[in-house]
């Protein structure tokens, strides 16, 4: 789980499906988009169609930099400037590189959710956009912010867990 490759390729993967899709649907939104919508799915905001697809590029943008830049910076800070439980055990010399690519890993894999969630709403105010496809299905990303919330706690209580631990032929 340590491998940073499999969720930088499913990052990629999903960024590419996605732009395929805003490349085939932009032709067919009209100039001005909904971009906000209630609880119901009805529309309660309007944009240009070109800030709709660039304000989701630049969000897009820093969830790929703090998926996959912030871990490469914190494997360059000294270990005083990071907030590790037992950090001095897990940022010793020796488990350095181990940690950094625990952390590297999950945090890719965080992205790649954070990158879901972000691509599913895009689509669905995109089809709540086009000609006979309906309205944003609200209750659908309730469902997906729910899946990515409850993700998100096992993550940070696996993370805690991990770092929590510490052998017991070790001593800090």
């Amino acid at each position: 789980m340590n491998n940073v490759r499999l969720p930088a390729l499913f990052f990629a993967f999903m960024l590419v499906l996605a732009v395929l899709q805003w490349v085939q649907v932009y032709p067919q939104l009209p100039d001005r988009v909904a971009c906000h919508f209630a609880a119901d799915g009805t529309p309660n905001g309007w944009q240009s169609k070109q800030d709709f697809f660039l304000i989701p590029c630049i969000v897009v943008a820093g969830c790929t930099l703090v998926s996959f830049l912030l871990p490469l910076i914190l494997a360059l800070l000294p270990p005083e400037l990071i907030n590790l439980p037992n950090k001095y055990y897990w940022l010793a010399p020796e488990r350095r590189a181990e940690t950094s690519r625990f952390m590297t890993a999950h945090m890719a894999w965080f992205g790649c959710g954070l990158l879901f969630v972000l691509l599913y709403a895009i689509s669905q105010a995109i089809n709540a956009n086009l000609p006979n496809r309906g309205q944003f299905n609200s209750l659908g990303m309730e469902y997906v912010i729910g899946g990515f919330m409850l993700y998100g706690v096992l993550v940070f209580g696996h993370m805690l867990r991990h770092f929590y631990k510490i052998p017991p032929s070790s001593s800090l």
